[in-house]
Order: C-alpha cells, then structure tokens, then sequence
C-alpha cells in the first residue's frame, strides 16, 4: 500500500494583541482566510509560472461574504469584513451580501493575467495533512484555541502546542507560539525551553515542541516504520538596526551580523540544545526524523546569492556533530537533508522579505510591505525549514554509548517506510487578493509529500 501525506510548516504571524510590525496586521482576518470552512477558498495560478526566485505565481481568493459575525464584545474580535451582519439589541439580522465582483489577477512576479482556478478547498490549510505553525500565540487572546477548534472540523483530530510559560518562576511574558495540528494520531507530545533570548525574543517562551505522529493508523504499535518524529522550532531571531522607514530594497542579508553577535551566540546554544533533544527523543528506535520550522538562520549567502552561506553550513554542522560527546573522529550522529535546498539545485529561496522587477523602471521594490518589518524590505533571506535528520548510529546504550553504522558497500540498507517525494519540496507563498495584505503573512511556508510505502 502507497499513500501520500502533504506536510506544510509555517509561520503565520499571530502575534500576541498589540504587538506589530506596521500599523496593521490584520490578525483576525488572516486567521480566517487561512482556517475558515466558510469561505469557498480558490487558488488562481498562472500555469507554469514561477518568479526568477522559483516562487509559484498562485493567488488565492475566497468569499468575502462567508466571514463570520462575532459579537464586538467577545474576546475573539470579529473581523472587519465580517461586517456584513447589522446589530440590534442581542438579535443579529443578516443584510443580503453584494453580488461577488470578478476576480482580478494580483500583481506579483509578472503582469501576465491568465489564470486558472482549479477546484476550491474547505479551507486553505485543509489540503494540508500535518502543519507545523510559528507564531499562532496563545498569550492574551482567544486566537489559538479558535483555530484549533476550526481546524478539528476539518479533520485535524490532533494538535500539540507550546505551553503557558512559568509566569511566577521565570520573565517570559508569552508562550512559544507554538502549534502542530495533525490529521493522523499524535501518540505522544513534549517540549523542552530554550535558553531565555536577547531583545524581544526574551519575552517569549521559545523552545521545541516534539511529537511523535502514526502514520499508519492501522498499523503496529511496535513497529517503528508506522511513525514519524517530528520536531518544530522557532530559533532566536537576528534583528537588523533600524532603517529610515523608506520601503527600498536593503543592499545585503550579511551587514547587519556584527551587531547580532548576541543573538547569533544564543541561536548556537540552542542549536546545540535542539540537536541533543532530538537525540534524547529518538535515539531508542528507528523511526523517521523530521525537524520543520522557522530556525531564523538565513540559508542564502547574500541577498543576490542562492548559494549556501556560512550560518547555514554552521547550522548543519550543529545539528549533525556533538562536540559534548567523545565521537570518532569523522563520526557524526545525524547526516542532514535539506529538503527544499535538494529540491532547488542546491540553492535557497527567499521565504521572507521576497522581491519584485518593475520592468518598466528596470527597478527592484519589496513584494510585500503591509505584515513585514520595515528592515527587512527586499532582504531575500530564507529562513524556513524542512529538514531530514538521517541516524547515522545504529544503537546507543542509554543515549551514552553510540555503536556507529558501519561503511559497507554491499551492505544493502532497508528502504525506509517514509520517504519525502522528489521534486515535491515547494516554497508556498500564500498570495491573496481583495484585502489591504497581500500575503497571509510575512513569511512563506515551506511544504513537502511523504511518500509511506507500506
């Protein structure tokens, strides 16, 4: 038996009420266009067109008209374009909804306009299998557990997040932001706190939130081919100084490391926690290993080249070595595969801060201005991850002793139960059209197909 399964990471911007980038990040209508089952969701896409980035030229759109009427004073603010419904007194009374005006193609990486729409979805994330979610908060608002719970009619059934941080034990302020949402079993959860970060991710609770995930529902308890690990983070952020508020492309992703020397030391710290959490998580049988999330390391090695940059050989490096344990020499726990890279030739698309050509001005302005940070107009890092951590151990002895496999070329290894689908690695973008926002946050998502022989 074949079967796919599609897993999406992403993160989607749902910070906490009040905190921002810009003057507005519509967090509420966000939500509903990316969960709502209300709003006859369609993708219009330019068959075959990418931007020189490889960055899918495809636009959703769905039915103003669906969003739903919350009363203003519950603690879920009804969206703005929920407005359809008039109050008065405690009864609501419908107003009939505007005959729906023709779509018009958005304007992305070309002016070309034919579109096609294929068939709608329930939901936007519903085509989804498993989603890894950053920044969808809990802190302060109902936000989280109403996209939990409109997730779950969809078929999500199961869902792990980040927890409440210590409030009285520690300074976090918020939790982790956090959230997997799954439509197959999650038979166990976890989540180890990091190093507390510098700046304002010192206020956040951010860690790793584990989850082992049967994807063969019917399958054996004990054999390990009929689960995944899987492991989402959001790592410690490198700010950039502040610009002068113009909306120009910035020169570089590289000036700005020297004064991110404390932000990039904690990143490594928890590198290295990651990397022995995820040992400490797996080590004890042989089920795949799969680590998807926002590591806000920058793969590329500068704004105009896709190439590998030195913090992301760094990152791989720390998350395959263990200068904590006495390996051989040469011997490393995990080998890495980087799914999305694979897939792109080796190189890294932007998944934050993307850009557009004006041909008619031979000029370059940032794709999205409404949900990104001022500073990182045009900054073209990619900083989302699908990765595939391959044992290269075949036992240890308490998580202690490490019997290493060994190199034979006769050898012929098992094919493993779960396998990622070539070519099927693919940045998401998540365009809309018909709101002030262009996109449903300021990142891109990062999607992938398992492929489970069995």
């Amino acid at each position: 038996m074949t079967k796919t399964i599609k897993l999406l990471t992403y993160n989607v911007f749902i910070r906490p009420p009040g905190i921002k980038n810009n003057e507005n990040d519509w967090k509420d209508e966000r939500i509903e266009c990316l969960i709502s089952d209300s709003l006859s969701p369609h993708i219009n896409y330019n068959k075959g067109s990418k931007s020189a980035q490889g960055i899918p030229n495809a636009v959703y759109s769905v039915d103003k008209t669906g969003f739903p009427y919350i009363p203003y004073f519950s603690p879920w603010k009804y969206p703005v374009y929920g407005k359809l419904m008039e109050v008065t007194g405690m009864n609501k009374k419908a107003k009939s909804p505007p005959s729906p005006s023709p779509l018009k193609q958005q304007n992305l990486h070309n002016n070309s306009s034919d579109y096609q729409t294929i068939e709608p979805f329930k939901s936007i994330l519903g085509q989804y299998d498993i989603i890894c979610l950053q920044e969808l908060f809990s802190a302060f608002s109902y936000r989280q557990r109403r996209f939990i719970e409109n997730a779950e009619k969809q078929g999500f059934q199961y869902y792990a997040t980040s927890p409440s941080p210590p409030y009285l034990r520690s300074t976090f302020l918020v939790d982790g932001g956090l959230t997997v949402i799954s439509k197959y079993p999650i038979v166990a959860s976890d989540y180890f706190l990091y190093e507390q970060g510098v700046d304002s991710d010192m206020l956040s609770s951010k860690g790793i939130l584990y989850t082992k995930i049967k994807v063969v529902p019917t399958g054996s308890s004990t054999d390990d081919d009929n689960f995944i690990h899987l492991f989402t983070t959001h790592m410690q952020a490198s700010y950039a100084p502040k610009s002068d508020g113009t909306k120009t492309v910035q020169a570089s992703a590289t000036k700005d490391q020297a004064s991110n020397y404390k932000n990039d030391n904690i990143r490594l710290i928890q590198l290295n926690q990651l990397r022995e959490f995820i040992f400490e998580k797996t080590y004890k049988d042989k089920s795949k290993i799969i680590l998807a999330g926002d590591l806000n390391v920058n793969g590329r090695v500068s704004k105009d080249d896709p190439k590998d940059g030195e913090s992301y050989l760094q990152m791989l490096e720390l998350l395959s070595n263990s200068e904590q344990r006495d390996l051989p020499t040469g011997k490393k726990i995990f080998s890495i595969q980087d799914l999305l890279r694979d897939d792109f030739n080796g190189e890294h698309p932007p998944t934050v801060g993307d850009i557009k050509f004006l041909k008619e001005k031979k000029q370059e302005i940032p794709l999205e201005t409404v949900l990104t940070n001022p500073n990182d107009y045009g900054c073209m890092k990619r900083l989302d991850y699908i990765l595939i951590l391959n044992r290269e151990f075949e036992t240890s002895i308490d998580g202690v002793d490490i019997n290493f496999k060994l190199a034979s070329p006769t050898q012929n290894s098992k094919q493993s139960v779960v396998t990622p689908v070539k070519g099927s690695t693919k940045v998401d973008p998540f365009f809309i059209q018909g709101f002030p926002f262009t996109q449903l946050s300021d990142h891109y998502g990062v999607s992938t197909i398992l492929q489970i022989n069995k």
